[in-house]
């Protein structure tokens, strides 16, 4: 008698986690998503064939949109530069979030600084993206630009 009340303990036991496991994982992945800031950043601390660096913030404007700032410092002056942002990782050589229009050129002023903003769709939380900047006479590729960096999703 006491094994097999033990044994239906046992089972009732299990049946439970077994039908409370699944909600509580579907709770974590909601907070996990829902906790998140919806803020981006990379950093381009060389850039490819000439000196400088650059960063990106991307912060939510909205339900839907999202505002991306690219900023570069000690670049040679009176540079111009393009830049998109990339779902994948770099040399995925992935598709760009928004039409090309969306982001506008640099045009580094005398200090070496320069920066540009683009309203772009929200990023989705958990998926992968970057950023790459390049001459605007080439065609946007991940390994014949200037720079590429991987955003980094801000909790």
């Amino acid at each position: 008698m006491k094994s097999s009340s033990s044994l239906i303990r046992f089972t009732l036991s299990a049946g439970l986690c077994v039908l409370v496991a699944p909600a509580v994982l579907r709770a974590q992945d909601s907070a996990a998503v829902l906790g998140k800031s919806g803020k981006w950043s990379a950093a381009m601390s060389t850039l490819n064939g000439l000196r400088g660096a650059a960063d990106l913030r991307v912060e939510p404007q909205g339900g839907k949109d999202s505002r991306a700032r690219l900023s570069i410092r000690n670049a040679p002056i009176n540079r111009q530069l393009a830049w998109d942002i990339v779902a994948g990782s770099c040399g995925d050589e992935g598709r760009p979030v928004a039409a090309g229009a969306a982001f506008r050129q640099i045009l580094t002023r005398n200090d070496g600084t320069g920066d540009a903003t683009a309203r772009i769709p929200k990023l989705e939380p958990g998926k992968r993206y970057y950023v790459r900047l390049f001459e605007p006479s080439q065609v946007p590729g991940d390994r014949t630009g200037v720079g590429c960096a991987n955003l980094s999703e801000e909790p």
